[in-house]
């Protein structure tokens, strides 16, 4: 394990983003804590939830959707498709709108119509946000807006608050059992590796394209890594559900590619072992973030990256970690700038004269 490079040797944003992680976290557990368990009071009550958001806030959605597995119901909703054709929300119902800055079009958009229809509105944003998203029922706050456009933070505090809403909704905030207490301590220790994870891009970072499968809450995950990489470094890249990747989309995988499997402990019908046992015969390398107990992972040919033990709600936020440690070494080695979106191609910059967000 080693220590953090210094910021001469980091001069972007984004890895101060990446490293200020642990403290960012614990912030908002002890700032954000009580007023979760009062949000969450009135959550319970409700019909449905949905957990709506855009871009990495809609990945940010499928993830509280799938750890929020109790009552009521939670359901993610992409923002535009929530704003032109909306789900039946009433009264009944409750709204969580995830923004990273409280600016996005679709963001506010998407408040406003839960608001139309009678929901019981939740924001969750940055510590100065936009004032359109503030006409929520109620604001639970992350960081200030980032500087990097990669949104990495961002992310990880707005899962943060939406695990401490699902155990406020279950009546465990107050439970010194939810690891929510180690769980900072725990993030520090991944991105005391990130030696480890320099060198799995040192050794592929000219690949001709980069592949991310995972399942459950962290398929949001291989998602994720995907747009980062476009994002970040403009590479072609994907990202799957595990099962679907084998269901077609497996056939463009060759020698040239990396396969990035998100694989924690739990029920995945032994799809991680078939995918990287099959990704062997083609020659394609496997990179494996895993806390599994067994070695069957590495037995097909995986270099895994060790993961900590921590509850499944708090799971996708430890395993996007070290593929956000990946996301940036990857732009470092590519030669592209990590924080502005592309927006330093010209082309680029001549493109998003026709779209806002």
């Amino acid at each position: 394990m080693t220590t953090h490079a210094p910021r001469t040797q980091h001069p972007y944003f984004m890895y101060d983003a990446i490293v200020g992680q642990p403290e960012a976290i614990r912030t908002v557990i002890a700032t954000q804590s009580e007023h979760c368990a009062e949000v969450a009071a009135v959550l319970s009550t409700k019909r449905r939830i949905y957990v709506v958001g855009i871009g990495t806030s809609w990945h940010a959605a499928l993830v509280g959707a799938s750890i929020m597995d109790g009552e009521p119901e939670a359901f993610a909703c992409n923002s535009f498709e929530f704003c032109v054709a909306p789900p039946r929300v009433t009264a009944d119902d409750a709204v969580i709108v995830i923004s990273h800055r409280g600016t996005k079009r679709s963001s506010y958009d998407a408040l406003d119509v839960a608001n139309s229809l009678g929901a019981y509105t939740v924001a969750i944003t940055s510590t100065d946000p936009g004032p359109r998203i503030l006409v929520a029922d109620a604001g639970i706050r992350t960081v200030e807006q980032e500087k990097s456009a990669a949104f990495t933070v961002s992310y990880t505090t707005a899962l943060t608050v939406l695990a401490l809403l699902n155990l406020g909704i279950a009546g465990r905030l107050d439970d010194p059992g939810n690891g929510l207490d180690a769980f900072p301590g725990q993030i520090a220790g991944i991105l005391a590796q990130d030696d480890d994870v320099r060198a799995v891009v040192a050794d592929h970072h000219s690949r001709r394209r980069f592949i991310s499968a995972g399942w459950g809450a962290n398929r949001a995950n291989a998602y994720e890594v995907a747009l980062k990489i476009k994002e970040t470094s403009r590479a072609d890249c994907e990202g799957f559900q595990i099962e679907q990747l084998l269901h077609g989309p497996f056939c463009s995988l060759d020698s040239q590619c990396l396969l990035t499997l998100i694989a924690p402990a739990g029920e995945d019908r032994g799809r991680s072992v078939d995918l990287a046992q099959a990704a062997r015969e083609l020659g394609t390398p496997v990179w494996a973030p895993t806390n599994r107990h067994d070695d069957d992972l590495a037995d097909a040919g995986a270099v895994t990256f060790p993961l900590p033990e921590c509850p499944s709600y708090l799971m996708p936020i430890a395993s996007v970690v070290p593929l956000q440690l990946f996301t940036y070494h990857l732009a470092l080695a590519r030669g592209t700038h990590p924080d502005l979106f592309q927006q330093d191609d010209p082309l680029q910059a001549a493109a998003r004269t026709h779209y806002d967000l």
